[in-house]
């Protein structure tokens, strides 16, 4: 194993081998996405979950059960910091907009973080995780799996090694159906209507944070370079009883001359094979990845599929916690656990996080304005 695969996320028995003592892991949250990190936690022997919290009674109750009988569960996160003295760590897992309380309380606890994405709805939000974790000194991680699935990483390194030449233009999509309807709902503050929590901006942020921004965050990634300006054009030409779009078409300028598309859809729910695509063009070939294969093509030669390996424990993928459980989760809790041990800084960081959460609320502001904006019109 070398230093870059356990740097990346693989190398779970390695890390086992170098201490018997576990991290103890409270969770924030116990909605759909946090079944998925119990599950994910539970197959890593070095993680012990020891509390979690959560206000809505059904989803704790679940969570609890998938967690195990000797787990704490508390209706207030305050309770969960104040009460389990041996936490070391905590997975933020609430919705996007209630990040960021949580995260800087966990801080000033003295505690390491994994906040789920968006990092927060704001950039004055994740300006305050980022000083609350560098006045701490402990690690924030921001959970954006694909960088550490090996499809992306394979992508990367095929990038950077020079096979498709100079990157000129990435194009990608996620055309998707709507939002899960068991979500947990909260009074619209316009109507006092249950209202599920995706369809408000005050929780959302914007649908290009809820969704979306997996896929800006790995082309992005992959780019390497400044993004300069931001030309969107959207809104609700379906779903149209809520706040939030349900449709987005982004073209990205970025510094290096690189240009960036990007569709998104939420009533697409029969894409099939075309919901989710990217496309890499460089001076010499293309790089095409679809339904989790990766196709290059040089010039001068024929189409060659790059295979790609897959380094779950076997069975976690198939447990039936809903379709969040993936292999960039494990493999994201596993680089987790690297950088708590370590200090080592996390593959995505809160600068990370935050870069990409610029790029989405540029995004959301240039359909609403319908205008090009630029990078430095939203603070840094």
């Amino acid at each position: 194993m070398t230093r870059r695969t356990l740097f990346l996320g693989g190398g779970a028995a390695a890390l086992s081998a170098q201490t018997s003592k576990p991290v103890n892991v409270g969770l924030i949250g116990a909605g759909h996405r946090a079944w998925a990190h119990i599950a994910v936690l539970k197959a890593i022997p070095d993680f012990r979950i020891v509390g979690i919290a959560d206000p809505t009674p059904e989803f704790l109750q679940r969570a609890a059960k998938l967690a195990g009988p000797d787990v704490a569960t508390y209706p207030d996160y305050t309770q969960l910091l104040q009460q389990r003295k041996e936490l070391d760590a905590v997975f933020v897992v609430t919705p996007g907009g209630l990040h960021v309380e949580p995260t800087v309380a966990a801080f000033e606890r003295g505690l390491h973080v994994l906040s789920e994405k968006p990092m927060a709805t704001s950039i004055a939000g994740a300006n305050l995780m980022l000083a609350a974790s560098e006045k701490a000194g402990r690690i924030l991680q921001i959970g954006q799996q694909m960088r550490y699935t090996p499809l992306y990483q394979k992508v990367f390194e095929l990038t950077r090694a020079g096979e498709i030449g100079t990157i000129q233009f990435v194009a990608g999509n996620l055309f998707r159906g709507d939002w899960n309807p068991k979500s947990w709902q909260v009074a619209d503050p316009g109507t006092g209507k249950p209202t599920i929590w995706r369809f408000l901006t005050r929780y959302t942020g914007s649908s290009l944070l809820e969704d979306g921004i997996h896929e800006i965050d790995v082309l992005n990634w992959i780019v390497g370079s400044r993004v300069h300006q931001v030309y969107a054009t959207g809104g609700n030409n379906v779903l149209k009883e809520r706040e939030t779009i349900d449709h987005a078409a982004l073209v990205l300028d970025y510094e290096n001359g690189v240009k960036f598309q990007f569709g998104f859809s939420i009533f697409a729910p029969t894409s099939g094979a075309s919901g989710r695509q990217m496309t890499f063009i460089g001076t010499e070939g293309s790089i095409t990845v679809e339904q989790n294969q990766i196709t290059l093509r040089q010039r001068g030669s024929e189409p060659r599929r790059v295979e790609v390996a897959n380094d779950a424990p076997a069975g976690l993928l198939q447990q039936q916690v809903g379709r969040d459980l993936d292999i960039g989760t494990y493999r994201q809790s596993v680089a987790f656990l690297d950088s708590v041990r370590t200090g080592r800084k996390p593959v995505c960081d809160g600068q990370v996080g935050r870069e990409v959460i610029h790029i989405s609320l540029l995004g959301e502001k240039s359909v609403r304005e319908r205008r090009v904006v630029r990078w430095d019109e939203l603070e840094a």
